[in-house]
Formats: structure tokens, C-alpha cells, sequence
């Protein structure tokens, strides 16, 4: 860091000031004390007013500014999705829980070590389980600001109905994005646009139909940009292309059905054109992610990071850069 310094005085300045410290020198040494103190009065009253200016920064100086960047973490929730965000100026959101209840899983962990204890924004992509199992911890424990959900119900599972009596009973504000909307995170800089959810009521038990409602938004802030896609899948990327083009070309995508055979298009991932993919999967026996999708991935390329092999991701925005790190 560069500090900025004062300019010296003029020579004849510190001529003055010397020679008036000489002269109070002798006056107090040698005069009697009522004598002192009109010969100082004198020489206050007499004493020219100097003004010494602020020094300008050198040209190379280094000025601060409070510009803190974005931090996403893919965590290592096992076959599921769960993503924090650490958001400018002291917000976050959370990007679905994971498939895991308990209160000693990778979620609960994970938000304790950050001292996390209040979440701005929490959005649940679609209710599948391993997206919403942990989300009832998060609303009792911590305070939540806005819950973003489909209206989609999904007729094979309780669990959805459950967590989303909880949040009603709480009285967190729901909001249920459309495509086209942009969210509203009161960050500056930060935009989030919304692609796909189905913001119309709905009730499916058919996993494909469930999985094409996951909300998908792009999240950019400043120079860089992070594509979220839930489980969608491949008739639905199609939808997507036709209907937004380039809008969705992101740096980052998190990449839909864990690596399914039915997601990562090519014709989707040519339009995104991803420097960066990440892929939310744990054990499982759907082959997930399945060498098709790797292999599209690849040749579209993009880097492609696991959460079951290389653990929690940390992908950070600062609008100059961005950078990569296990956490």
C-alpha cells in the first residue's frame, strides 16, 4: 500500500518556526514570567498565517475501495445439490440443501464453520429430495430472508409439502420466479435472470417433467457469469437455446442431472460455451456422471470439476478474474 505524505514546508516556513522557537527559548529562560508571557501574546498576535497544503497521492499510488467480490461453493453433499453463495457486501443465498436431513450432514457442517446465521436468499430449484432434504434445517435454524420455489408438486413425494408448510408457517416471504424475471438480491453490479420455472401450478409423480420445472438462472456480476440449471434436462436445454441464444453463453456452469446421459447437449453446450463445468454427485447407481456427458463436456471445452472426486468447490468472482480452489 502507498501512503500519502505531506510536502515539506517552504525553507523560509521553517526558518520562521526555528527562529521563533529560539526566540521563545530565551525569552522564558531569561525574562520573568509576566515579561514571557506578553512577549509570547506578541508574537502569536504578530505571527504571519501560514497555510501548509495536503500532499497529492504519487501517480502510483494504490487507492482502495470497498469492491469485495463473489464466492460460490459447491458443496460435497453426496449424490444431491447444495450451493452457497457469499454475495458483496455481506449477503449470501443458498441454492438448494442436499439429500441429507440430519443435523451433523455436509450442510449444517459447512454453515457452521462459515458462522453463518442468517440467509438472505434460499431457492430450491425443483422438489426432488436430494434438492430439498436439507432445507427444513436450514429454515429452523437459521433466519431466512426470501424463499424462491416452483409451484410444481411433485405427487410421489411428501417431503416438498412438508418443507414447504414449514416455510408458510415461518411467514418467509415465498417468491415464485418466471422466466424472464431478474431477482432482485439488492447487490449492485449483480444480476440474476431467471430462464426457466414453472411459475404456473402443476402436479407431476413423472421425474422428467419435475426435473424440466428447475428453476435456471445465470448470475452475473461484473465481468463473469455462472449458468445454474438444476436437473434439467436435454428437451428443455433445447428450449432454452431456441428461446435465449447467446443470453445464456456463461464462464461457469453448474451442470444439470449431476452429469446425466439427458443434460449437457451439445447444442446447449455450444451455446454456453463453459470455461468451467461443475458436477454436484456423490455415490449413486445411475452412472452419474455418465461418459456422455463427460465426453461432451470435454470437447465443448470446458474444465470439469467433481464434487465426489475433488470435494467442495470454491469459484470465485471479482470481476477482474476468477479463480478455482478445493476447499
Amino acid at each position: 500500500m502507498h501512503h500519502a505524505t505531506k510536502n515539506s514546508p517552504a525553507p523560509k516556513v521553517l526558518r520562521a518556526v526555528f527562529s521563533a522557537a529560539l526566540f521563545l527559548s530565551a525569552v522564558f529562560h531569561f525574562a520573568p514570567c509576566s515579561a514571557g508571557t506578553q512577549a509570547f501574546d506578541q508574537l502569536i498576535t504578530g505571527a504571519p498565517a501560514v497555510e501548509i497544503p495536503l500532499a497529492t497521492p504519487p501517480q502510483d499510488a494504490t487507492l482502495f475501495a470497498i469492491a469485495p467480490g463473489l464466492n460460490v461453493y459447491f458443496l460435497n453433499v453426496g449424490q444431491g445439490d447444495s450451493i452457497y453463495i457469499e454475495l458483496p457486501g455481506g449477503r449470501n443465498a443458498l441454492i438448494d440443501g442436499g439429500p441429507s436431513r440430519s443435523a451433523s450432514g455436509p450442510l449444517p457442517k459447512f454453515l457452521a464453520a462459515k458462522n453463518v446465521t442468517r440467509i438472505d436468499q434460499v431457492l430450491l430449484t425443483h422438489p426432488h429430495s436430494d434438492h430439498y432434504n436439507g432445507l427444513p434445517y436450514v429454515f429452523s435454524n437459521f433466519t431466512v430472508g426470501n424463499f424462491y420455489d416452483t409451484r410444481v408438486d411433485n405427487t410421489g413425494a411428501t417431503g416438498d409439502n412438508i418443507l414447504r408448510e414449514q416455510v408458510r408457517a415461518l411467514g418467509v416471504n415465498t417468491i415464485y420466479p418466471a422466466a424472464g424475471d431478474h431477482l432482485d438480491w439488492s447487490v449492485p453490479g449483480l444480476d440474476v435472470k431467471v430462464f426457466n420455472a414453472c411459475s404456473g401450478t402443476r402436479a407431476s409423480s413423472d421425474n422428467k417433467t419435475v426435473n424440466n420445472c428447475s428453476i435456471t438462472f445465470k448470475l452475473s456480476y461484473r465481468d463473469s457469469s455462472l449458468l445454474f440449471t438444476g436437473d434439467l434436462q436435454d428437451d428443455m436445454e433445447k428450449v432454452l437455446v431456441e428461446r435465449y441464444g447467446d443470453e445464456l453463453k456463461a464462464d461457469v456452469l453448474k451442470v444439470g442431472h449431476h452429469g446425466s446421459k439427458y443434460s449437457s447437449t451439445k447444442v446447449f453446450l455450444d451455446t454456453v460455451k463453459p470455461d468451467r463445468a461443475y458436477i454436484e454427485v456423490g455415490k449413486n447407481n445411475y452412472g452419474h456422471p455418465t461418459q456422455e456427458a463427460l465426453g461432451r463436456l470435454i470437447a465443448a471445452g470446458a474444465r470439469v470439476f467433481r464434487t465426489d472426486l475433488d470435494d467442495t468447490q470454491e469459484f470465485s468472482m471479482t470481476g477482474d478474474e476468477a479463480g478455482t480452489q478445493a476447499d
